[in-house]
């Protein structure tokens, strides 16, 4: 913990506020800093529900009048370095969401979720790069580079943003777009959290009213002949094709399909979205050509629909993971990766799962890369559900065992949105980046949080 903020510049700031303010002994606190991973334990000095702009604004001049760091939060599925001591702006309350059909776009309020976002698209004929669960906020996931299952065909979620408003350190508000501030709106599509509070954030929309997604499952003792199929069949995919490849340890819940309810499965995930079912079908033949799955569940889907594909959980869990960027799917990369997840291996991990690059993931050298512009082929995640400390002990250990396993098939770069907790150390965050765009994104900091108010995050620190 920091030191205790002024009892009267609350009560000076509670007066002025559209939400609401929580010291640690309020009522509220507990709730306003909880984030969806529950290993994300955050003890800030004070906790800002924000209900309108002006709100934040107010939060980020207190915090620099007391000297003490901003964290933000809307949902908290990707906190990096828990807001201890600093100021908590939670913009949780603050959803709105407009489309614009014309100009297909929409605009959304810092706290939107994507299940905010869908449907008003939706009636357009128009959808988001939402990533794999639509309960995630809009703007954390797209200023951190979005990987979407649409990605393939249209890019990360950060380069199809517009303009951007935002709260920088010194408490003003400054519109960042192509042509307003252009640098900083550079450095937003990709750099996260560290130049500012977004408070609105505008972004293109795309005609696409159905997919052809789903997943194929088989039991994990398949995964050698599953990887060697799935490195071969990647290789000539259209971009209107994003997959994904994953182990995936399921307990023995009810609510979960009898086919996966406590087995150890490999599938293959991928979301076509092409101009026809047949050609997405046609594409997927290969696979079904593998023999009787444990389940099959590709289909036509609306687009509002597409967390079906990944079955994400909905619930606040307590996790812990590891994110890699491998440079390629060679049969040596395949051994390891049975060695580490498949039978007989006694993983922990609840999922490792590889997401395909390449496509419109590839092709932008202009703007800011979440990945560092890197060769990388696919990115590889481990996750592991930590109920009690211990588990998380063994968890944490079983991850750093994998990537060490696949280090001499990974690129060194890192993907910035998956860097949680104890991942998001300023080495990995810097591997995130090329070199260039690393120099230009602390040239950035220097001269919009020379402070670094903003270093609850995956953090940038200036020079």
């Amino acid at each position: 913990m920091g030191a205790a903020i002024d009892a009267s510049a609350i009560v000076t700031l509670k007066a002025g506020l559209r939400g609401t303010a929580h010291a640690p002994d309020d009522e509220g606190y507990d709730e306003g800093r909880r984030a969806f991973n529950l290993n994300a334990h955050q003890e800030p000095a004070l906790v800002v529900i924000a209900g309108a702009t002006a709100d934040i604004v107010a939060a980020v001049r207190l915090a620099r009048k007391e000297g003490l760091g901003v964290g933000v939060l809307a949902t908290g599925h990707g906190v990096a370095n828990p807001c201890n001591g600093g100021v908590l702006v939670n913009t949780s309350g603050m959803r709105g969401v407009s489309v614009d059909p014309e100009s297909q776009s929409a605009r959304v309020e810092p706290g939107a979720l994507w299940s905010d976002v869908i449907p008003k698209a939706q009636e357009h004929g128009l959808v988001g790069l939402a990533g794999s669960s639509s309960g995630v906020g809009v703007v954390g996931y797209t200023l951190g580079g979005g990987y979407s299952w649409l990605g393939r065909k249209y890019g990360f979620a950060a380069e199809s943003m517009r303009e951007a408003d935002l709260v920088t350190a010194d408490g003003e508000l400054v519109k960042a777009s192509p042509d307003e501030n252009a640098d900083l709106f550079w450095g937003l599509k990709g750099g996260g959290g560290n130049f500012g509070i977004v408070t609105s954030l505008e972004f293109a929309l795309y005609p696409l009213k159905t997919v052809y997604g789903g997943g194929i499952y088989y039991p994990v003792e398949r995964a050698q002949e599953v990887l060697d199929l799935y490195s071969r069949w990647v290789s000539d995919l259209p971009d209107e094709m994003t997959t994904a490849v994953s182990f995936l340890n399921f307990p023995p819940v009810p609510a979960l399909p009898e086919a996966l309810r406590g087995k150890s499965v490999i599938t293959v995930r991928a979301c076509y979205c092409g101009d026809t079912q047949k050609v997405g079908k046609e594409l997927l033949r290969p696979l079904r050509e593998l023999g009787e799955p444990l389940m099959d569940t590709f289909q036509t889907t609306p687009c509002g629909e597409m967390d079906s594909i990944s079955m994400d959980p909905t619930d606040p869990t307590a996790s812990y993971g590891h994110v890699e960027l491998l440079g390629d799917l060679s049969a040596d990369t395949v051994t390891t990766l049975v060695e580490v997840a498949g039978a007989g291996s006694d993983t922990p991990l609840t999922s490792l799962e590889l997401r395909e690059l390449g496509g419109a993931l590839a092709r932008s050298p202009a703007d800011l890369s979440p990945i560092g512009h890197s060769d990388s082929k696919f990115i590889m995640n481990g996750i592991g559900m930590t109920p009690t400390p211990e588990v998380a002990k063994r968890m944490q250990s079983y991850l750093a065992y994998v990537a060490e396993s696949a280090r001499s098939h990974e690129t060194g770069a890192t993907y910035v949105n998956f860097l949680e907790l104890d991942g998001a150390t300023p080495e990995r965050v810097k591997a995130a980046y090329s070199h260039d765009d690393w120099e230009r994104l602390v040239a950035l900091k220097d001269r919009y949080d020379p402070k670094n108010m903003f270093r609850f995050d995956r953090n940038i620190p200036p020079s």
